[in-house]
């Protein structure tokens, strides 16, 4: 008897959807799923429909150039999807208004099975774009549609904005033109994302930089001062802003960047501290960590209206053009003014925390924050929003009375109420990450959050728990690549063998986690890819705690989630709990991230594995490497789906 379609379920936040749905049984004939975006009116009536458009083409044709088809043509073959084109399109770059109320209807497709009907041909299809022979689609069973969304990063008295900085993507390659077999040019790219109203900086950036602008402009509407401090300040749009607004700023601006070998410190701030020292005077304030030990780490600003704070602007954006468009990271305005009265107080306390500004100012010094600093951020600021409905707690760092060592056990305070709520999780716990710290392979190490969710999975099996990491050190197991003996001659240069990507503990279906990943070799249609324009490829600081339950919760702000960030740094990290829709659109921020470097990850696993069997040699290649599509043509390839090999996050999304 053939399945059906049961349930399926959509959640969004301001940039994109993602869509789960399940099935009761494999579906005879089924080849995948013809998605289609319906937008609705106030009164819930579909106004227009578009089906989602794909590029992944069926084994036997190909799409080497990369255009764009719908899924009446190249379906999905999963039980989940991502709308990117829910907002902006791939191919014009066009944005779609906010406040869109959108639903998804799915339709079973494939094989022609008893007197199943044909699909139609779509509008939005390209016939001739694609080589090889059509495969003709039929439905497979009965549509369903999902729940209605609501497109919007507003929560409540929180916005929530996300970015699209992911440059691996055959999109990118599309939009500079990158000849085939080539890398996407880092240059082209850095030129574009420091180019104020470039279409592709504006794409990349997404909303994160509207939520900047507006902030200075209601200081300018209500005759208001913002209070900043900032970490790294170099995108030139940004530091326009700060100059047309000097009159109302004061500024923390701390070390940024440096060449240890040079021993000069200040590389990346050098430049914008002379311009800005004349136009703010003495409410310009240097704090100088010439030193590996610290980093001035915070980049928030707040509105104070009428000598009140009224906003705070904070996340995981830096104010660079690859904080705000080459790596993926994530702003949030808090319009309360108890919340962002705290920030104010912890702004005037770090410009109390007087450190020595070492002469000349790019000189390496020592300088560690002072006690007074360190005791009054033990204390955690609490608030209610939302008329009560939503709870948030702002942690601010250093809040040890120390800067404590590598070997430092003691788990700070921030870090303890994030560990208690993740070790409360029943459903799921998903998280990005830049570079929280080394996490042990068997997990016990606490030191960060990935050795903790780690340990949360080992304890209860049923418990999701899904990550992306940036930094191939934090990846559990992670090992230093082995130095040739003193006195033997260097090898020679050549692919050196991939840190590893994946990481799925034995017995733990449940804990997945992968590492940021660009494509080196072309791959059926898939060509190379540009992984990065700078250090971080995830810049996300997030943790997300049972997004479908009441109970959920949202940990995200400056802080890396490690204890180095707690002991050493100044930051600040913000725990939001029980607003469901912040949490969701958190989580599918999570998802969006971790699918799209999970094909990545992959690949990149299996040539590690390839070349650690092969002696640290790559695989010999073909001359030409094939061009094709993934998709199969034969409907095994739902068996994974219910055998439990694949859906472990599809099951907890649905359910």
């Amino acid at each position: 008897m053939s399945g059906k379609l049961t349930k399926a379920r959509a959640w969004c936040n301001n940039e994109v959807a993602y869509i789960a749905w399940a099935a009761d049984g494999p579906i005879d004939g089924c080849l995948g799923f013809m998605i289609t975006r319906e937008l609705l009116d106030a009164n819930g009536n579909a106004t227009d429909s578009r089906i989602l458009p794909t590029w992944v083409a069926f084994k036997g044709q190909s799409n080497p150039d990369w255009e764009e088809q719908d899924m009446s043509v190249w379906p999905a073959q999963k039980f989940n999807w991502r709308d990117l084109t829910l907002r902006r399109s791939r191919n014009t770059l066009g944005v779609r208004p906010e406040n869109l109320s959108v639903r998804y209807k799915i339709e079973p497709v494939g094989l022609k099975v008893g007197g199943a009907k044909p699909v139609p041909a779509s509008p939005t299809a390209q016939p001739g774009k694609y080589k090889g022979k059509p495969v003709p689609l039929y439905y497979c069973g009965a549509a369903i549609r999902t729940n209605t969304i609501r497109v919007t990063r507003e929560f409540g008295e929180i916005t929530a904005a996300f970015n699209n900085g992911i440059l691996s993507t055959q999109n990118l390659r599309k939009q500079l033109k990158t000849k085939k077999g080539e890398v996407p040019s880092a240059a082209i790219v850095k030129k574009r994302i420091n180019t104020p109203n470039d279409a592709l900086r504006a794409f990349l950036a997404g909303d994160v930089l509207p939520c900047l602008r507006e902030l200075f402009a209601l200081a300018e509407q209500k005759n208001g001062r913002i209070h900043a401090a900032l970490y790294e300040l170099s995108d030139p749009e940004l530091i326009q802003l700060l100059k047309d607004n000097a009159a109302r700023l004061d500024l923390i601006l701390c070390t940024a960047g440096g060449d240890s070998k040079k021993r000069v410190w200040d590389t990346t701030n050098a430049e914008v501290r002379k311009a800005l020292h004349p136009l703010l005077g003495k409410r310009m304030k240097d704090r100088m960590f010439n030193n590996s030990a610290h980093i001035g780490h915070n980049k928030f600003a707040v509105l104070v209206v009428a000598g009140k704070a009224e906003a705070v602007w904070t996340g995981s954006t830096n104010w660079t053009p690859t904080g705000l468009c080459g790596q993926t990271n994530n702003t949030v305005v808090v319009r309360n003014a108890q919340v962002a009265n705290d920030y104010l107080q912890y702004w005037q306390r770090l410009w109390d925390d007087n450190l020595p500004v070492p002469k000349p100012i790019s000189a390496p010094n020592n300088t560690d924050q002072g006690i007074a600093l360190r005791k009054a951020n033990q204390t955690v600021a609490s608030a209610r929003l939302d008329g009560g409905k939503t709870a948030l707690d702002a942690w601010f760092s250093p809040n040890t009375d120390k800067t404590g060592s590598s070997k430092t056990r003691t788990v700070p305070l921030d870090l303890k109420e994030v560990y208690e709520l993740m070790k409360k999780a029943k459903g799921a716990i998903l998280f990005l990450v830049f570079n929280p710290g080394r996490t042990a392979p068997d997990g016990e190490d606490v030191n960060t959050v990935v050795s903790a969710a780690i340990n949360f999975g080992r304890h209860d099996p049923n418990l999701l728990v899904m990550g992306a990491i940036s930094d191939p050190t934090a990846v559990p197991g992670y090992e230093p690549p082995l130095k040739a003996p003193k006195g033997t001659p260097k090898p020679k240069k050549g692919p050196s063998v991939p840190q590893a990507a994946i990481f799925t503990p034995a017995g733990l279906p449940k804990v997945l986690m992968i590492r940021a990943a660009a494509l080196k070799d072309v791959i059926g249609d898939f060509q190379k890819e540009l992984l990065k324009v700078g250090t971080a490829i995830i810049h996300d600081k997030v943790v997300v705690i049972d997004p479908l339950s009441p109970d959920c919760a949202v940990i995200t702000g400056s802080h890396n989630l490690g204890f180095k960030a707690s002991y050493a740094n100044d930051e600040n990290m913000l725990i939001v709990q029980g607003n469901q829709a912040l949490a969701q659109a958190y989580a599918v921020h999570v998802m969006d991230v971790y699918e799209h470097y999970r094909f990545r990850a992959s690949q990149e696993q299996q040539l590690r594995d390839a070349m650690l069997k092969n002696g640290g040699k790559p695989p010999k290649q073909p001359q030409k490497p094939p061009s094709g599509g993934f998709l199969d043509t034969d409907p095994g390839w739902q068996k994974p789906y219910f055998d439990g090999t694949k859906g472990q996050d599809t099951a907890y999304f649905v359910k």
